[in-house]
């Protein structure tokens, strides 16, 4: 089954696995903005890898919103979540019966949003595991990870010909396209984690590891994850044990530099996901009546971080 993808966006993750899926002979084109538009058309994109082999792929298929003349078979989004409303009026018209729209953003919010605008049954679940970003001098996409994975599925659980079709493609792309048959399970166990993890670093504006040497580091970081994992047993997707293990020792890893990349947005003064993370769990937590004071606090911090934003507009 040949499909046809279009990659909203092409900034680091678009950009990295739209340029392997075209690498790998899937049809694929990117919906950007007009100078984005044109920069692919007439450079392709080269991604440097400091795990991977780099690579150059010069015949890259990119057009605007406007240029959009009928529906794709699926359709990977990939913006920030602040851009989920724009992003979805773009994709409108590329979005068929048939068409399987697979979000790859963080948290939960957006299969809530997309289900809404186009139904739940068009909506795949998905996240990425990868570190990349947009050199936006050279336009180039820097991997700086030894990982490439995107985990999808159906959001009601088990497997459907449209999934199998697109896990078939893992044979001919270079990253990881996993098929998982509780993807919920999965978006929960990762939007616990980075919620407890972003939280923390956006309160004390430093990283895991510089957190972890301070007299009360690691129970701050516990104690966060505690609330998320809370919330998420509340709403039945209980984190497992395993991932609760791996969490734990990420937690714990002295002179560990992660960070999330809400993270690098609020030291940068960019807008951030703190309301569609943080602030969605919040709202969860409230509605299961449980308090998670942590995830207030930090809640609280980035409403001002966004509003110091918006007034320096």
């Amino acid at each position: 089954m040949s499909l046809r993808f279009l990659v909203l966006g092409a900034g680091g993750v678009g950009g990295y696995f739209g340029a392997c899926l075209t690498e790998g002979g899937v049809d694929t084109t990117f919906l950007v903005r007009a100078a984005r538009r044109d920069r692919l058309r007439k450079g392709g994109i080269r991604i440097q890898s400091d795990f991977f082999d780099d690579a150059h792929v010069p015949a890259v298929q990119a057009i605007t919103a406007e240029e959009i003349e009928g529906p794709f078979d699926v359709i990977l989004v990939t913006c920030k979540a602040y851009q989920l409303d724009e992003a979805m009026e773009a994709i409108a018209p590329a979005v068929g019966p048939d068409t399987a729209i697979l979000p790859v953003l963080n948290g939960m919010k957006q299969i809530d949003m997309l289900s809404a605008r186009f139904g739940a049954e068009q909506v795949l679940g998905g996240t990425t595991y990868i570190g990349a970003r947009l050199d936006a001098a050279t336009g180039d996409i820097v991997h700086f990870g030894d990982f490439h994975r995107i985990a999808f599925g159906e959001m009601a659980g088990g497997s459907s010909a449209r999934v199998e079709a697109i896990a078939a493609l893992n044979d001919a792309v270079k990253f990881d396209f996993e098929l998982s048959e509780d993807i919920s399970q999965v978006l929960w166990d990762k939007f616990a984690m980075l919620c407890a993890m972003s939280s923390v670093n956006t309160l004390t504006g430093g990283t895991v590891g510089e957190i972890l040497d301070t007299p009360s580091g690691h129970e701050f970081l516990m104690a966060a994850l505690a609330e998320t994992c809370a919330t998420a047993d509340a709403l039945g997707h209980t984190v497992t044990d395993k991932t609760i293990a791996l969490y734990e020792k990420m937690f714990s890893t002295q002179g560990s530099k992660f960070a999330s990349s809400m993270l690098r947005d609020v030291l940068a003064g960019n807008r951030t996901e703190g309301d569609h993370i943080i602030g969605d769990m919040v709202d969860r937590a409230q509605a299961a009546g449980l308090q998670t004071p942590i995830l207030l606090a930090a809640r609280a911090g980035l409403a001002v971080h966004e509003q110091k934003v918006a007034a320096a507009d």
